[in-house]
């Protein structure tokens, strides 16, 4: 397994609604995309990690609410993920996302979703229900396949100050 580039906002790649994957693209190397991008998901560290996220315009996601010693037990790799159901109680949950650090967004989510999504390695049909915090990690990285960031819930204000100070941080970091 590899651990991959995260992709910082602004990037096209981030805006832009993820396609859906084919037939074809099932097997061993999506398998193998879904575990770079889990290994690259605990690295950072984090607990959800979309496709775009690793410059990749596809619709696979991975999500972990496991942590310390049961880190894996919760892991869960999605291609073509669809809620198909949600519940009408809300939570609101403060936020954070790798592609846009060092920012934290109160955002309010349902509470209980079903989520329908397609193994990666073959395609099979798979469901889940998600409950408050999973299902808040579920709802982020779908944002994510929608070409939504945290940057898009913020006021504009907010979101220049973030894009300035990243500027900064960049151009602080030497060419190669």
């Amino acid at each position: 397994m590899a651990v991959l580039p995260i992709v910082i906002a602004p990037l096209p790649v981030l805006s832009a609604r993820a396609r859906e994957i084919q037939p074809h693209e099932f097997g061993p190397e999506l398998a193998t995309l879904a575990s770079d991008m889990a290994e690259t998901m605990y690295a950072a560290p984090g607990v959800g990690l979309a496709a775009p996220q690793v410059n990749d315009g596809r619709r696979l996601i991975v999500i972990d609410s496991s942590s310390g010693d049961e880190r894996g037990t919760r892991l869960f790799r999605m291609a073509n993920p669809s809620i198909t159901a949600r519940g009408d109680e809300t939570i609101e949950w403060q936020e954070t996302c790798l592609s846009v650090p060092e920012i934290e967004v109160w955002v309010t989510r349902a509470k209980h979703i079903t989520v329908n999504w397609q193994d990666p390695a073959t395609g099979e049909a798979m469901t889940e229900d998600f409950e408050e915090y999973e299902a808040v990690i579920v709802q982020h990285e779908l944002d994510h396949l929608e070409g939504t960031v945290l940057l898009d819930r913020v006021s504009s204000f907010k979101r220049g100050r973030w894009v300035r100070k990243m500027k900064k941080v960049r151009q602080a970091i030497p060419a190669k």
